[in-house]
């Protein structure tokens, strides 16, 4: 019998569980984590203590203290939220050389052709616990909960081994972070990923090969990964309201619907047809690092810092890949939407961090309006090569001293975290989310 090989594995109310980490008194308490806590931004992460009250992701501010007026309201702290996931994936690392990062609190790594490292874990405890089964071939277990006598199912021989495999991740995961995951065990990624989403917080669920159009029946259209909104908003508009519904309407009339293309990709979604390995990522052609502000800012000495900590972020990333480039470019998005984008040449093709914020650092000066909030900025590096041993000069600029740092640095985050160490502007950041505090509504600003 065929394993179901891809894992997706989803960080359970990332932000709220990262500051309930920190912070141990807040457990058990709904949190939310958001910009412009005094009413004015929108809600990033609500626990799951938050969300019966009616507090999602994307809500502004000031409804959500309506909601839950008791909440705990944070500002967010991103260097913090980028440790935990580089511990997370570091995880996921560990189990596959096949990893994807989809965003900072998801991702997916191939288990295929692991069997003969992995399959010995069938025999494990792990393997053989109980699981509820939801319909055939489809499987759910979650950590801290016993399975009823009248419901417990073993899972079919051939998933135990993967299954092993989830679990572990799950345990190393919240042994190394404090934070919970859930993931979703499928044969390719739609699957895997939909399998997640029914499972949470802190659960597995596998679903055996063969058994993918059956589980999918079982969501909401709404739930289906690549169903957005407008995709739903049309369905609707045709009386379509299940999955069933939409697989009987005919290719033909999704591509006109909403493009050959896209017709297709549906059609092929909707019978859990996805694709089967995480991306594999060829060379780049530009790489690039960007941040949103909850709450748009006119502090240059702000963004500025938070310029330097990007530039940071995309050198290590640019040496890793061991690339070099020679064009920078910087990214402004005002309060009201417009957004700027600038480059300028560096005169030759670099990796080092001071060369690179040197012309982003010009071309934020030169495009700052004091009068204009901003709420995004973003540096990039383009005109990319594979980086080139490094020629000597006769006289010393810095220039080796300054590599050699950047790779000091490079291997101190690597083994303990990005937010390990931190220098120049970027230790402003640092002492900003010292200084933040929880902010309850009874002392908010109205």
């Amino acid at each position: 019998m065929r394993a179901p090989v891809i894992v997706h594995v989803d960080i359970d109310a990332f932000f709220a569980s990262v500051e309930r980490v920190i912070r141990p008194e807040l457990r058990g308490r709904p949190v939310i984590v958001g910009g412009g806590t005094e009413g004015r931004g929108v809600v990033a992460s609500a626990s799951y203590e938050a969300r019966p009250r009616g507090v999602r992701a994307g809500m502004p501010i000031y409804q959500a203290r309506e909601l839950c007026p008791d909440g705990v309201f944070l500002p967010p702290r991103h260097g913090e939220y980028n440790r935990f996931s580089e511990r997370v994936f570091d995880v996921l690392s560990e189990v596959s050389p096949s990893v994807e990062q989809a965003s900072m609190d998801e991702g997916y790594a191939s288990l295929r052709g692991c069997e003969r490292m992995y399959g010995a874990w069938s025999a494990r405890p792990a393997a053989r616990l109980p699981f509820v089964r939801e319909a055939d071939g489809i499987y759910r277990r979650r950590e801290g909960r016993a399975v009823p006598p009248g419901e417990r199912a073993m899972l079919p021989e051939g998933c135990r081994w993967p299954a092993a495999v989830a679990l572990w991740i799950k345990r190393a995961v919240r042994a190394r972070t404090g934070l919970t995951v859930t993931a979703g065990l499928g044969a390719n990624k739609l699957v895997a990923k939909a399998a997640s989403g029914f499972g949470k917080p802190d659960g597995l669920v596998v679903v055996e090969p063969g058994r993918e159009a059956d589980f999918l029946a079982m969501l909401g259209l709404g739930d289906l990964p690549g169903i957005g909104r407008a995709t739903l908003e049309k369905f609707h508009k045709w009386n379509v309201r299940t999955v069933e519904q939409a697989r009987r309407l005919p290719v033909e009339l999704l591509g006109d619907a909403f493009g050959e293309e896209n017709g297709r990709a549906i059609y092929r979604l909707l019978r859990g047809q996805g694709s089967a390995e995480p991306q594999e990522r060829g060379r780049p052609k530009s790489i690039s690092r960007e941040t949103t502000f909850w709450t748009a800012s006119n502090d240059y000495g702000f963004v500025e810092s938070m310029l330097f900590y990007l530039t940071e972020r995309l050198g290590r990333a640019l040496r890793r890949e061991r690339l070099e480039g020679r064009t920078v470019g910087v990214k402004l998005r005002y309060q009201d939407f417009h957004t700027v984008q600038r480059s300028r040449s560096v005169g030759g093709h670099t990796d080092r961090d001071d060369r690179i914020f040197e012309a982003a650092r010009r071309l934020l000066r030169a495009q700052w309006r004091r009068s204009r909030r901003v709420r995004l900025v973003g540096v990039g590096l383009t005109d990319l090569r594979p980086a080139r041993a490094f020629q000597y000069t006769l006289f010393d600029d810095g220039a080796e001293r300054s590599r050699r740092l950047d790779r000091c640095l490079d291997g101190l985050r690597e083994r303990f975290g990005f937010g390990a160490v931190r220098r120049g502007l970027s230790i402003d950041l640092a002492e900003v989310e010292e200084r933040a505090e929880p902010v309850s509504p009874a002392h908010a600003h109205s």
